[in-house]
């Protein structure tokens, strides 16, 4: 009984097992993984300086405006606070109150309007042998990592020379939601970045949200306290279940389950899954 299957030529065998080893011998001559790693991450650390050089020389004193930025938030709530003659929810303190809605909101802001333009205004650095755009979404988040942290303490400290009361009640918890509010922000900045390299409509929607997550966040008013029905709706913003648990980091006696650290990292996760896998099918295009 003849077989269906017909015999493989001894040459065909022979080029196959010469092309495998050919191919391993190419693989074992090139750069090695913790070279490769290397060589990104002096590539990283190049466009990160670099960052740091532009953002401190592109104007003069702009460096310290950035830090000022939740500062002026605070003054200009205030101003409104007292013209419509209200008060603090929380606490005694309205500026204290209104300081820690606008700390977590400045520094979701400054990840994500930093990270979502960080490829177009690094546009011509892609166009380098070597350089990627992961390269530039992890320096520029680098650098806001920074800017974040220098935003807080600069925030806190003048607060508490000014003569506020900042008495933190639990200190870790604080540390972080902040951190959490600069994560949110990146990666929903790496979403946007990619996104907006093909559709450029993408990046105008990124500013257009901003507004809505500034009035909505609740950095005037406490998102658990409002009518259920609309309660609701704001939870699933997830800006406004962290500056609510910056609160009750900061206040020991407001408690409040409107927060839900799982949502949190689930929507972060999420948003950088689907940078990734963007990223990956659109590598092509990209890359133009």
């Amino acid at each position: 009984m003849k077989s269906d299957s017909l015999p493989i030529p001894a040459s065909s065998a022979l080029a196959s097992a010469d092309t495998r080893r050919a191919l391993a011998e190419l693989d074992a001559g090139g750069p090695t993984f913790a070279q490769r790693l290397e060589a990104h991450f002096r590539v990283v650390r190049a466009i990160f300086l670099r960052d740091i050089q532009t953002r401190v020389a592109g104007t003069r004193f702009g460096f310290l405006l950035s830090l000022g930025q939740p500062l002026a938030h605070v003054g200009l709530l205030l101003t409104i606070y007292y013209i419509l003659g209200r008060v603090a929810p929380i606490g005694t303190d309205t500026t204290m109150f209104i300081a820690t809605g606008a700390v977590p909101f400045v520094v979701w802001l400054y990840g994500f309007r930093q990270v979502k333009t960080a490829p177009h205004a690094n546009r011509r650095l892609t166009d380098f042998p070597g350089v990627t755009l992961v390269d530039v979404l992890l320096a520029r988040s680098g650098v806001e990592l920074l800017s974040s942290a220098g935003v807080c303490v600069f925030t806190l400290a003048t607060l508490a020379l000014l003569g506020f009361d900042v008495v933190i009640f639990d200190p870790p918890q604080f540390v972080f939601i902040l951190f959490q509010a600069y994560l949110l922000g990146v990666c929903m900045g790496i979403f946007f970045a990619v996104i907006a390299r093909m559709f450029f409509f993408f990046l105008i929607l990124g500013s257009l949200m901003v507004p809505l997550f500034w009035v909505t966040c609740g950095v005037i008013f406490i998102p658990s306290m409002l009518p259920e029905a609309i309660a609701y709706w704001i939870w699933f913003l997830p800006l406004s279940q962290i500056v609510d648990a910056t609160r009750t980091a900061y206040y020991g006696h407001y408690l409040s389950d409107f927060y839900n650290g799982y949502y949190i990292a689930g929507l972060m996760l999420g948003f950088v899954t689907l940078g990734v896998i963007v990223m990956h099918v659109f590598r092509t295009k990209l890359s133009e």
